[in-house]
């Protein structure tokens, strides 16, 4: 799995590229705000973007039939005939779900962002070019998140090995700082932005989450058909993992709040039978009030 295949190649990471194979990549486009005109510009926009992902080699691991599926929905706002436009932009991320050491077609929700501030300058015709040194407004906003999305998606396979993705993710960020763009990754204290963001998923406060991921995913829903009161365990750990996080931090987590807002109304179900189950739900509810009706649902 994953795992191994990581340990063995990470100390080769972003080396000879290869063939892309790790996302993929889907795009929804909506540009009803724009004139005729602006539409017309952006009529090969949509295919950059997915030949971008999908033909880029992203790492070394190889990752044979577990591609990690990835939707992004870009909603144009403003556009100038001169090519500036400004966009909000919906990210979902998918994880395969294995089952006897295969990925199988099943997936579960990894990752959903909302980001409402991207703009960049686009010019019909230039190709887009990944490059590891250079600030770009589109590609690299595209890099962040793959790279943050990579990085969530091995944090489910084995703790903190996310980390390198991370990082580099957290290294484009740096960068946007001298671009024209400065404000929209740095975003305001307790709000999202891209800075923010990778910034928690960075602080050794959160680090807990990262090994709630591996429980959940790993050793909870890739055992969930084949070893269940196992698998019912491991995720009844993460969900105490993040009960932990939640009871410490005084601070609104983006990170917490993204992760609860898409997966609370699951745990449930994923629990259905396990004889500790009202005591964790009970747990959730009583550290975060925001859901705090889902939880006790699942308490009679």
């Amino acid at each position: 799995m994953r795992t191994i295949l990581s340990t063995i190649l990470l100390a080769a990471l972003f080396a000879t590229p290869l063939p892309a194979q790790e996302i993929d990549f889907m795009t929804e486009i909506t540009m009803d705000i724009l004139s005729p005109s602006q539409k017309t510009y952006l009529a090969e926009f949509e295919q950059d973007l997915k030949e971008y992902v999908n033909n880029h080699r992203w790492t070394e691991v190889e990752f044979y039939n577990d591609k990690i599926p990835v939707r992004m929905s870009v909603n144009f706002m403003t556009g100038t005939d001169a090519g500036e436009f400004t966009t909000q932009v919906v990210i979902d991320a998918q994880r395969r779900i294995w089952e006897d050491g295969r990925p199988t077609q099943v997936t579960s929700l990894l990752l959903r962002l909302k980001d409402n501030n991207w703009s960049f300058s686009y010019i019909q015709g230039q190709p887009f070019v990944h490059d590891e040194y250079q600030f770009n407004e589109i590609t690299s906003f595209i890099d962040f998140y793959m790279y943050l999305i990579l990085g969530m998606d091995f944090d489910s396979y084995e703790p903190m090995l996310g980390s390198p993705y991370y990082q580099k993710a957290l290294t484009i960020a740096q960068r946007s700082q001298a671009s024209r763009q400065a404000g929209d990754w740095q975003g305001q204290s307790n709000q999202y932005s891209r800075m923010n963001f990778i910034s928690e998923l960075l602080n050794a406060q959160y680090e807990r989450f990262r090994e709630a991921l591996y429980w959940y995913y790993y050793e909870g829903l890739d055992f969930l058909k084949t070893e269940k009161p196992f698998a019912q365990k491991a995720i009844a750990k993460s969900l105490e993992y993040v009960a932990e996080i939640l009871s410490r931090t005084s601070a609104r987590s983006l990170l917490l709040t993204m992760w609860l807002d898409v997966k609370a109304n699951e745990f449930c179900k994923l629990l259905d039978g396990y004889a500790d189950r009202k005591k964790v739900m009970s747990l959730m509810a009583q550290v975060d009030p925001a859901r705090q009706q889902i939880y006790r649902q699942c308490t009679f």
